[in-house]
Protein backbone atom coordinates (compact mmCIF):
# COMPACT_ATOMS: atom_id res chain seq x y z
CA UNK A 1 0.00 0.00 0.00
CA UNK A 2 1.01 3.64 -0.39
CA UNK A 3 0.72 6.76 1.69
CA UNK A 4 -1.64 9.71 1.71
CA UNK A 5 1.24 11.93 2.73
CA UNK A 6 3.91 13.24 0.44
CA UNK A 7 7.17 15.11 0.89
CA UNK A 8 7.39 18.76 0.02
CA UNK A 9 10.16 21.29 0.43
CA UNK A 10 9.96 23.24 3.64
CA UNK A 11 10.83 26.92 3.91
CA UNK A 12 14.35 26.15 5.01
CA UNK A 13 14.77 23.47 2.38
CA UNK A 14 14.12 20.47 4.63
CA UNK A 15 11.54 17.88 3.71
CA UNK A 16 8.09 18.39 5.22
CA UNK A 17 5.02 16.17 5.19
CA UNK A 18 1.84 17.07 3.31
CA UNK A 19 -1.48 15.44 4.19
CA UNK A 20 -4.11 15.44 1.46
CA UNK A 21 -7.62 15.57 2.99
CA UNK A 22 -10.39 14.93 0.49
CA UNK A 23 -14.00 16.00 1.10
CA UNK A 24 -16.73 13.81 -0.40
CA UNK A 25 -20.53 13.81 -0.44
CA UNK A 26 -23.12 11.10 -0.95
CA UNK A 27 -26.78 10.33 -0.43
CA UNK A 28 -28.98 7.27 -0.62
CA UNK A 29 -32.03 5.46 0.70
CA UNK A 30 -32.83 2.06 2.14
CA UNK A 31 -35.45 0.17 4.05
CA UNK A 32 -33.78 1.14 7.32
CA UNK A 33 -31.83 4.25 8.35
CA UNK A 34 -28.73 2.06 8.66
CA UNK A 35 -28.96 0.81 5.08
CA UNK A 36 -29.67 4.38 3.94
CA UNK A 37 -26.45 5.42 5.67
CA UNK A 38 -24.59 2.66 3.83
CA UNK A 39 -26.07 3.82 0.53
CA UNK A 40 -24.89 7.36 1.26
CA UNK A 41 -21.39 6.04 1.94
CA UNK A 42 -21.57 4.23 -1.40
CA UNK A 43 -22.33 7.55 -3.04
CA UNK A 44 -19.37 9.14 -1.30
CA UNK A 45 -17.06 6.33 -2.45
CA UNK A 46 -16.12 5.11 1.05
CA UNK A 47 -18.61 2.31 1.83
CA UNK A 48 -16.04 -0.48 2.19
CA UNK A 49 -14.00 1.16 4.94
CA UNK A 50 -14.27 0.96 8.71
CA UNK A 51 -14.77 4.56 9.77
CA UNK A 52 -12.86 6.09 12.68
CA UNK A 53 -14.22 9.55 13.46
CA UNK A 54 -11.76 12.30 14.40
CA UNK A 55 -12.28 15.45 16.44
CA UNK A 56 -11.97 17.86 13.55
CA UNK A 57 -8.48 19.39 13.91
CA UNK A 58 -6.50 19.75 10.68
CA UNK A 59 -2.74 19.26 11.14
CA UNK A 60 -0.18 21.67 9.63
CA UNK A 61 0.90 20.95 6.07
CA UNK A 62 -2.56 19.74 5.02
CA UNK A 63 -4.31 20.28 1.71
CA UNK A 64 -8.13 20.14 1.80
CA UNK A 65 -10.01 19.67 -1.47
CA UNK A 66 -13.37 18.40 -2.70
CA UNK A 67 -13.41 15.35 -4.96
CA UNK A 68 -15.94 13.04 -6.56
CA UNK A 69 -13.94 9.87 -7.22
CA UNK A 70 -13.97 6.75 -5.02
CA UNK A 71 -11.31 6.59 -2.33
CA UNK A 72 -8.84 3.77 -3.07
CA UNK A 73 -8.06 1.15 -0.45
CA UNK A 74 -8.72 -2.43 0.58
CA UNK A 75 -12.02 -3.88 1.70
CA UNK A 76 -12.27 -3.36 5.47
CA UNK A 77 -9.36 -0.93 5.76
CA UNK A 78 -9.59 1.77 8.43
CA UNK A 79 -10.50 5.28 7.28
CA UNK A 80 -9.76 8.16 9.64
CA UNK A 81 -12.30 10.87 8.89
CA UNK A 82 -14.52 13.73 9.96
CA UNK A 83 -18.13 13.34 8.88
CA UNK A 84 -21.59 14.89 9.04
CA UNK A 85 -24.76 12.95 8.33
CA UNK A 86 -28.45 13.83 8.10
CA UNK A 87 -31.50 11.59 7.92
CA UNK A 88 -34.98 12.00 6.46
CA UNK A 89 -37.32 9.18 7.53
CA UNK A 90 -40.82 10.52 6.81
CA UNK A 91 -42.13 11.12 3.26
CA UNK A 92 -41.47 14.73 2.26
CA UNK A 93 -38.91 15.30 5.01
CA UNK A 94 -35.55 16.79 3.96
CA UNK A 95 -32.24 16.61 5.76
CA UNK A 96 -29.06 18.57 5.18
CA UNK A 97 -25.53 17.66 6.29
CA UNK A 98 -22.46 19.87 6.00
CA UNK A 99 -18.80 20.27 6.81
CA UNK A 100 -17.08 23.60 7.21
CA UNK A 101 -13.38 24.25 7.49
CA UNK A 102 -10.73 26.94 7.52
CA UNK A 103 -6.96 26.72 7.28
CA UNK A 104 -4.03 29.05 7.75
CA UNK A 105 -1.10 29.68 5.43
CA UNK A 106 0.68 26.59 6.79
CA UNK A 107 -2.27 24.27 6.10
CA UNK A 108 -3.32 23.90 9.76
CA UNK A 109 -6.98 24.39 10.51
CA UNK A 110 -10.32 23.27 11.86
CA UNK A 111 -13.32 21.23 10.69
CA UNK A 112 -16.88 21.42 12.04
CA UNK A 113 -19.78 19.16 11.16
CA UNK A 114 -23.48 19.99 11.37
CA UNK A 115 -26.86 18.78 10.16
CA UNK A 116 -30.30 20.35 10.02
CA UNK A 117 -33.58 20.66 8.11
CA UNK A 118 -32.37 23.39 5.71
CA UNK A 119 -29.18 24.42 3.98
CA UNK A 120 -29.38 27.84 5.60
CA UNK A 121 -29.53 26.40 9.10
CA UNK A 122 -26.53 24.14 8.48
CA UNK A 123 -24.42 26.93 6.98
CA UNK A 124 -25.32 29.23 9.87
CA UNK A 125 -24.26 26.63 12.43
CA UNK A 126 -20.98 26.07 10.58
CA UNK A 127 -20.17 29.79 10.56
CA UNK A 128 -21.05 30.22 14.23
CA UNK A 129 -19.08 27.17 15.36
CA UNK A 130 -15.95 28.09 13.43
CA UNK A 131 -16.14 31.71 14.58
CA UNK A 132 -16.21 30.59 18.20
CA UNK A 133 -13.43 28.04 17.70
CA UNK A 134 -11.18 30.51 15.89
CA UNK A 135 -11.70 33.07 18.64
CA UNK A 136 -10.07 30.77 21.19
CA UNK A 137 -6.99 30.11 19.06
CA UNK A 138 -4.08 32.23 17.92
CA UNK A 139 -4.07 31.04 14.32
CA UNK A 140 -4.75 33.39 11.41
CA UNK A 141 -7.25 31.27 9.53
CA UNK A 142 -8.50 31.98 6.03
CA UNK A 143 -12.05 32.10 4.71
CA UNK A 144 -14.56 29.45 5.75
CA UNK A 145 -15.18 26.83 3.08
CA UNK A 146 -18.12 24.46 3.08
CA UNK A 147 -19.47 21.29 1.51
CA UNK A 148 -23.10 20.29 1.97
CA UNK A 149 -25.38 17.46 0.87
CA UNK A 150 -29.14 17.00 1.13
CA UNK A 151 -31.67 14.22 0.80
CA UNK A 152 -35.47 14.04 0.74
CA UNK A 153 -37.45 11.01 1.84
CA UNK A 154 -39.82 9.77 -0.83
CA UNK A 155 -41.02 6.47 0.60
CA UNK A 156 -37.92 4.95 2.26
CA UNK A 157 -35.56 6.33 4.91
CA UNK A 158 -32.84 8.46 3.33
CA UNK A 159 -29.43 9.73 4.41
CA UNK A 160 -26.97 12.39 3.26
CA UNK A 161 -23.28 12.28 4.19
CA UNK A 162 -20.40 14.74 3.90
CA UNK A 163 -17.07 13.17 4.81
CA UNK A 164 -13.49 14.42 5.02
CA UNK A 165 -11.06 11.53 4.47
CA UNK A 166 -7.72 11.98 6.28
CA UNK A 167 -6.00 8.64 5.68
CA UNK A 168 -6.55 4.93 5.15
CA UNK A 169 -4.72 2.31 7.18
CA UNK A 170 -4.39 -1.43 6.57
CA UNK A 171 -5.04 -3.88 9.39
CA UNK A 172 -2.17 -6.09 8.26
CA UNK A 173 0.49 -3.43 7.81
CA UNK A 174 0.03 -0.71 10.47
CA UNK A 175 2.76 1.40 8.92
CA UNK A 176 1.06 1.43 5.53
CA UNK A 177 -1.60 3.92 4.61
CA UNK A 178 -3.14 4.89 1.33
CA UNK A 179 -4.91 7.93 0.07
CA UNK A 180 -4.98 10.73 -2.45
CA UNK A 181 -1.26 11.49 -2.25
CA UNK A 182 -0.01 7.91 -2.40
CA UNK A 183 3.45 7.47 -3.97
CA UNK A 184 3.21 5.40 -7.11
CA UNK A 185 5.29 2.76 -8.79
CA UNK A 186 7.59 3.84 -11.59
CA UNK A 187 4.62 4.23 -13.94
CA UNK A 188 3.55 7.38 -12.07
CA UNK A 189 5.47 10.06 -10.20
CA UNK A 190 5.73 9.84 -6.44
CA UNK A 191 3.59 12.27 -4.52
CA UNK A 192 0.84 12.38 -7.12
CA UNK A 193 -2.06 14.30 -5.58
CA UNK A 194 -4.78 11.87 -6.56
CA UNK A 195 -6.26 8.74 -5.11
CA UNK A 196 -6.10 6.81 -8.38
CA UNK A 197 -3.23 5.93 -10.67
CA UNK A 198 -2.91 8.62 -13.33
CA UNK A 199 -3.92 8.09 -16.92
CA UNK A 200 -0.67 8.38 -18.86
CA UNK A 201 -1.00 11.02 -21.53
CA UNK A 202 -0.12 10.05 -25.05
CA UNK A 203 -0.73 13.41 -26.69
CA UNK A 204 2.01 14.28 -29.17
CA UNK A 205 4.94 16.17 -27.70
CA UNK A 206 5.49 19.73 -28.87
CA UNK A 207 8.64 19.84 -30.99
CA UNK A 208 11.56 21.81 -29.53
CA UNK A 209 11.38 25.50 -30.22
CA UNK A 210 7.63 25.61 -30.79
CA UNK A 211 5.69 28.10 -28.67
CA UNK A 212 7.02 30.13 -25.82
CA UNK A 213 8.27 27.59 -23.31
CA UNK A 214 7.09 27.59 -19.75
CA UNK A 215 6.27 31.07 -18.63
CA UNK A 216 8.25 32.97 -21.27
CA UNK A 217 7.82 33.93 -24.90
CA UNK A 218 10.82 33.92 -27.26
CA UNK A 219 11.69 37.31 -28.62
CA UNK A 220 9.35 39.25 -26.34
CA UNK A 221 11.73 39.89 -23.47
CA UNK A 222 8.87 39.19 -21.10
CA UNK A 223 9.68 36.30 -18.78
CA UNK A 224 6.74 35.03 -16.81
CA UNK A 225 4.11 35.81 -19.45
CA UNK A 226 2.85 32.62 -21.01
CA UNK A 227 1.78 32.48 -24.65
CA UNK A 228 -1.97 32.46 -24.84
CA UNK A 229 -2.40 33.73 -21.28
CA UNK A 230 -5.74 35.44 -20.93
CA UNK A 231 -6.14 38.53 -18.78
CA UNK A 232 -9.41 39.07 -16.90
CA UNK A 233 -10.50 42.21 -18.77
CA UNK A 234 -9.27 44.85 -21.19
CA UNK A 235 -9.37 45.89 -24.84
CA UNK A 236 -9.72 42.35 -25.97
CA UNK A 237 -9.56 40.44 -29.15
CA UNK A 238 -11.82 37.54 -28.29
CA UNK A 239 -10.51 34.35 -29.82
CA UNK A 240 -12.15 30.97 -30.28
CA UNK A 241 -10.51 27.71 -31.28
CA UNK A 242 -12.53 24.85 -32.68
CA UNK A 243 -10.79 21.46 -33.03
CA UNK A 244 -11.69 19.87 -36.33
CA UNK A 245 -9.97 16.51 -35.95
CA UNK A 246 -7.41 15.05 -33.61
CA UNK A 247 -3.94 14.13 -34.71
CA UNK A 248 -3.96 11.20 -32.22
CA UNK A 249 -5.71 8.03 -33.34
CA UNK A 250 -9.55 8.07 -32.97
CA UNK A 251 -9.43 5.31 -30.35
CA UNK A 252 -7.24 7.55 -28.19
CA UNK A 253 -9.74 10.38 -28.46
CA UNK A 254 -12.57 8.09 -27.36
CA UNK A 255 -10.48 6.86 -24.46
CA UNK A 256 -9.80 10.42 -23.35
CA UNK A 257 -13.48 11.31 -23.59
CA UNK A 258 -14.39 8.24 -21.54
CA UNK A 259 -11.78 9.10 -18.93
CA UNK A 260 -13.13 12.62 -18.49
CA UNK A 261 -16.73 11.41 -18.38
CA UNK A 262 -15.93 8.74 -15.81
CA UNK A 263 -14.06 11.11 -13.50
CA UNK A 264 -15.81 14.50 -13.52
CA UNK A 265 -14.31 15.69 -10.23
CA UNK A 266 -10.70 16.09 -9.15
CA UNK A 267 -8.66 13.68 -11.22
CA UNK A 268 -5.31 13.03 -12.81
CA UNK A 269 -5.41 13.55 -16.56
CA UNK A 270 -1.93 12.74 -17.69
CA UNK A 271 1.83 12.61 -17.26
CA UNK A 272 3.14 14.62 -20.19
CA UNK A 273 6.72 15.01 -19.01
CA UNK A 274 8.81 12.70 -16.83
CA UNK A 275 8.36 13.81 -13.25
CA UNK A 276 5.37 16.04 -14.06
CA UNK A 277 1.71 15.21 -13.48
CA UNK A 278 -1.34 17.26 -14.47
CA UNK A 279 -4.54 17.07 -12.41
CA UNK A 280 -7.85 18.88 -12.60
CA UNK A 281 -8.84 20.27 -9.22
CA UNK A 282 -12.24 21.51 -8.08
CA UNK A 283 -10.68 23.43 -5.25
CA UNK A 284 -7.21 24.65 -4.31
CA UNK A 285 -6.14 24.84 -0.67
CA UNK A 286 -5.56 28.14 1.10
CA UNK A 287 -1.76 27.97 1.15
CA UNK A 288 -1.48 27.16 -2.58
CA UNK A 289 -4.04 29.84 -3.41
CA UNK A 290 -2.05 32.47 -1.51
CA UNK A 291 1.20 31.42 -3.17
CA UNK A 292 -0.28 31.53 -6.64
CA UNK A 293 -1.99 34.87 -6.04
CA UNK A 294 1.44 36.36 -5.34
CA UNK A 295 2.76 34.78 -8.54
CA UNK A 296 -0.33 36.02 -10.41
CA UNK A 297 0.33 39.58 -9.22
CA UNK A 298 4.03 39.38 -10.09
CA UNK A 299 3.27 38.03 -13.56
CA UNK A 300 0.50 40.37 -14.66
CA UNK A 301 0.89 43.56 -12.60
CA UNK A 302 2.63 45.41 -15.45
CA UNK A 303 -0.63 45.28 -17.41
CA UNK A 304 -2.26 47.64 -14.91
CA UNK A 305 -0.62 50.55 -16.77
CA UNK A 306 -0.49 48.98 -20.24
CA UNK A 307 -4.17 48.19 -20.84
CA UNK A 308 -7.22 50.43 -20.55
CA UNK A 309 -9.45 47.97 -18.73
CA UNK A 310 -8.67 46.17 -15.52
CA UNK A 311 -6.45 43.20 -16.27
CA UNK A 312 -6.10 41.60 -12.85
CA UNK A 313 -8.58 39.89 -10.60
CA UNK A 314 -8.80 41.42 -7.16
CA UNK A 315 -7.42 39.18 -4.43
CA UNK A 316 -10.85 38.14 -3.20
CA UNK A 317 -11.92 37.35 -6.78
CA UNK A 318 -8.82 35.21 -7.31
CA UNK A 319 -9.36 33.22 -4.12
CA UNK A 320 -13.06 32.81 -4.97
CA UNK A 321 -12.05 31.16 -8.26
CA UNK A 322 -9.70 28.85 -6.41
CA UNK A 323 -12.59 27.40 -4.36
CA UNK A 324 -15.31 27.58 -7.04
CA UNK A 325 -15.91 23.99 -8.23
CA UNK A 326 -17.29 25.30 -11.54
CA UNK A 327 -13.84 26.64 -12.44
CA UNK A 328 -11.42 23.84 -13.20
CA UNK A 329 -7.92 24.35 -11.88
CA UNK A 330 -5.47 22.44 -14.10
CA UNK A 331 -2.48 22.00 -11.83
CA UNK A 332 0.99 20.71 -12.72
CA UNK A 333 2.72 18.79 -9.92
CA UNK A 334 6.36 17.86 -9.65
CA UNK A 335 7.63 14.58 -8.23
CA UNK A 336 7.58 15.98 -4.68
CA UNK A 337 3.87 16.78 -4.92
CA UNK A 338 4.49 20.53 -5.20
CA UNK A 339 2.20 22.60 -7.42
CA UNK A 340 4.46 24.21 -10.07
CA UNK A 341 1.93 25.45 -12.61
CA UNK A 342 -1.75 26.28 -12.90
CA UNK A 343 -4.34 27.25 -15.51
CA UNK A 344 -8.07 27.84 -15.19
CA UNK A 345 -10.75 26.50 -17.54
CA UNK A 346 -14.52 26.41 -17.30
CA UNK A 347 -17.52 25.28 -19.30
CA UNK A 348 -19.82 27.32 -17.04
CA UNK A 349 -19.52 30.66 -18.78
CA UNK A 350 -21.49 32.41 -16.04
CA UNK A 351 -18.31 32.23 -13.95
CA UNK A 352 -16.56 34.59 -16.40
CA UNK A 353 -18.02 38.01 -15.52
CA UNK A 354 -16.35 39.95 -18.35
CA UNK A 355 -17.93 37.97 -21.21
CA UNK A 356 -21.44 37.45 -22.51
CA UNK A 357 -22.29 33.72 -22.51
CA UNK A 358 -25.12 34.43 -24.94
CA UNK A 359 -22.67 35.76 -27.53
CA UNK A 360 -20.72 32.50 -27.67
CA UNK A 361 -23.91 30.43 -27.53
CA UNK A 362 -25.28 32.33 -30.54
CA UNK A 363 -22.04 31.96 -32.48
CA UNK A 364 -21.53 28.28 -31.63
CA UNK A 365 -25.08 26.95 -31.11
CA UNK A 366 -24.32 23.27 -31.67
CA UNK A 367 -21.39 23.29 -29.27
CA UNK A 368 -23.33 25.27 -26.69
CA UNK A 369 -26.24 22.83 -26.87
CA UNK A 370 -24.01 19.95 -25.80
CA UNK A 371 -22.03 21.93 -23.23
CA UNK A 372 -18.85 22.02 -25.30
CA UNK A 373 -17.92 25.71 -25.12
CA UNK A 374 -15.01 26.35 -22.74
CA UNK A 375 -13.27 29.53 -21.60
CA UNK A 376 -9.58 29.64 -20.73
CA UNK A 377 -8.71 32.05 -17.93
CA UNK A 378 -5.11 32.56 -16.86
CA UNK A 379 -1.99 30.39 -16.93
CA UNK A 380 0.80 30.62 -14.36
CA UNK A 381 4.10 28.79 -13.99
CA UNK A 382 6.37 28.94 -10.93
CA UNK A 383 9.62 30.81 -11.70
CA UNK A 384 11.64 27.73 -10.73
CA UNK A 385 9.98 25.67 -13.48
CA UNK A 386 9.80 28.05 -16.43
CA UNK A 387 12.37 26.02 -18.30
CA UNK A 388 10.53 22.73 -17.72
CA UNK A 389 7.85 23.32 -20.38
CA UNK A 390 5.13 23.22 -17.74
CA UNK A 391 2.93 25.57 -19.76
CA UNK A 392 3.13 23.27 -22.75
CA UNK A 393 2.24 20.27 -20.61
CA UNK A 394 -0.92 21.92 -19.26
CA UNK A 395 -2.04 23.15 -22.69
CA UNK A 396 -1.44 19.71 -24.22
CA UNK A 397 -3.79 18.14 -21.69
CA UNK A 398 -6.41 20.84 -22.22
CA UNK A 399 -6.13 20.38 -25.98
CA UNK A 400 -6.70 16.64 -25.54
CA UNK A 401 -9.99 17.41 -23.77
CA UNK A 402 -11.03 19.87 -26.49
CA UNK A 403 -10.30 17.31 -29.20
CA UNK A 404 -12.08 14.48 -27.38
CA UNK A 405 -15.21 16.62 -27.02
CA UNK A 406 -14.81 18.41 -30.38
CA UNK A 407 -15.25 21.54 -28.30
CA UNK A 408 -14.77 25.27 -28.73
CA UNK A 409 -12.17 26.92 -26.51
CA UNK A 410 -12.34 30.70 -26.22
CA UNK A 411 -9.96 33.13 -24.58
CA UNK A 412 -9.15 36.82 -24.69
CA UNK A 413 -5.97 38.84 -24.82
CA UNK A 414 -5.40 42.56 -24.41
CA UNK A 415 -3.98 44.64 -27.27
CA UNK A 416 -0.60 45.02 -25.58
CA UNK A 417 -0.06 41.28 -25.42
CA UNK A 418 -1.61 40.76 -28.84
CA UNK A 419 0.89 43.21 -30.31
CA UNK A 420 3.63 41.04 -28.80
CA UNK A 421 2.20 38.11 -30.77
CA UNK A 422 1.32 36.07 -27.72
CA UNK A 423 -1.96 34.97 -29.31
CA UNK A 424 -0.01 33.79 -32.36
CA UNK A 425 2.28 31.69 -30.20
CA UNK A 426 -0.71 30.05 -28.55
CA UNK A 427 -2.25 29.34 -31.93
CA UNK A 428 0.92 27.73 -33.24
CA UNK A 429 1.14 25.53 -30.15
CA UNK A 430 -2.47 24.39 -30.49
CA UNK A 431 -2.00 23.77 -34.21
CA UNK A 432 0.84 21.38 -33.41
CA UNK A 433 -1.52 19.32 -31.25
CA UNK A 434 -4.73 19.16 -33.27
CA UNK A 435 -6.48 20.23 -36.42
CA UNK A 436 -7.93 23.48 -35.10
CA UNK A 437 -9.38 26.62 -36.66
CA UNK A 438 -8.62 29.79 -34.69
CA UNK A 439 -10.51 32.98 -35.39
CA UNK A 440 -11.05 36.35 -33.68
CA UNK A 441 -14.70 36.58 -32.67
CA UNK A 442 -14.96 40.13 -31.30
CA UNK A 443 -13.01 43.32 -30.71
CA UNK A 444 -13.51 46.09 -28.18
CA UNK A 445 -11.56 49.32 -28.52
CA UNK A 446 -11.32 52.07 -25.88
CA UNK A 447 -11.24 55.71 -27.02
CA UNK A 448 -10.22 58.88 -25.21
CA UNK A 449 -10.83 62.51 -26.18
CA UNK A 450 -8.52 65.32 -25.04
CA UNK A 451 -10.12 68.78 -25.02
CA UNK A 452 -7.88 71.72 -25.87
CA UNK A 453 -10.35 74.63 -25.88
CA UNK A 454 -13.54 75.90 -27.53
CA UNK A 455 -14.08 75.79 -31.27
CA UNK A 456 -14.16 79.26 -32.84
CA UNK A 457 -16.89 80.11 -35.29
CA UNK A 458 -16.69 82.72 -38.01
CA UNK A 459 -16.46 86.13 -36.49
CA UNK A 460 -14.46 84.83 -33.57
CA UNK A 461 -17.48 83.63 -31.62
CA UNK A 462 -17.00 80.43 -29.59
CA UNK A 463 -19.09 77.42 -30.61
CA UNK A 464 -19.84 76.71 -26.96
CA UNK A 465 -21.39 79.08 -24.51
CA UNK A 466 -19.12 80.02 -21.65
CA UNK A 467 -19.49 77.80 -18.66
CA UNK A 468 -20.54 79.81 -15.66
CA UNK A 469 -20.28 78.91 -12.02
Amino acid sequence: MGHDTTLRAGRSGEAAQTLDITVRTGSGSGRTPLSAFDAALQGAGVADFNLVTLSSVIPPGSRVRQVGADLPGGHGDVLFCVRAEAYAERPGETGWAGLGWCVDAEGAGLFVEHHGPTEESVLEQIELSLADMKATRRGHYGAVQTAVASVTCVDLPACAVVLAAYRVSSWFDPAAVTGPLAPRASSAPAGHPSGVAPTVATAPTVPPGVGGGSGSTPGTGAPGVDPGTAAPAGRHDGVAATPLAARPEPTEGRARAAAFAAAPATRPVGRVRPGLTITVEKEVDEATSQRYYRLYRDTFSELETLAAARQLLHEEEFHAEMVDPRVQKWVAWDEAGEAVGMATLTDDLDTVPWISPGFLAERFPDHAARGAVYYLGFTLVAPTHRSARVFHAIIEEMAALMVAERAVAAWDICAFNDDRRLSGNAGRLLSRLAEVSIEPVDLQTYYAGTFHGPKQRSGGRPALAAVRD
